[in-house]
């Protein structure tokens, strides 16, 4: 027998991290209408990414004042933020409006709010421009 005693501590359902292979993350302020949530699945299919099985969508206003690092883990490669700043989620980069940034463990794209997003082409379109950014940097 081990001379440290272990315990097990259960994780509530709304505190549990995601599951391992979840690598896209979708960050939002309100869950997703149907139309949006057609948007954030051609997003993830654009970036080759099973919605099922690779993507975890935090909706930042459900998480309190959780930083963003507790919802990541070691195979997040991505997170798509759509209106929620960045030191919103505890993350202290420099991204006031929309853009890319490469961090140590995973990228951040930050977009318009999701509803915001879904009519304005040229924001599509700039956001396609970071995403493609992230999947040149991210060959295998």
């Amino acid at each position: 027998m081990l001379p440290y005693t272990t315990y097990t501590i259960p994780e509530r359902s709304t505190d549990k991290t995601p599951a391992a292979g979840h690598w896209l993350h979708f960050v939002a302020d309100q869950a997703f209408s149907t139309a949006e949530l057609d948007l954030v699945k051609k997003i993830a299919a654009a970036l080759k990414a099973d919605f099922n099985q690779d993507t975890f969508s935090i909706i930042s206003s459900q998480q309190g004042d959780r930083h963003i690092q507790e919802v990541t883990s070691a195979t997040t490669k991505l997170i798509i933020s759509f209106g929620i700043l960045p030191d919103q989620m505890g993350l202290w980069i420099d991204l006031e409006s929309p853009g890319i940034r490469y961090l140590e463990s995973f990228t951040f794209i930050l977009t318009l709010p999701i509803d915001a997003l879904e009519n304005n082409s040229a924001a599509k379109k700039e956001l396609w421009k970071y995403m493609q950014m992230f999947m040149e940097m991210n060959k295998h």
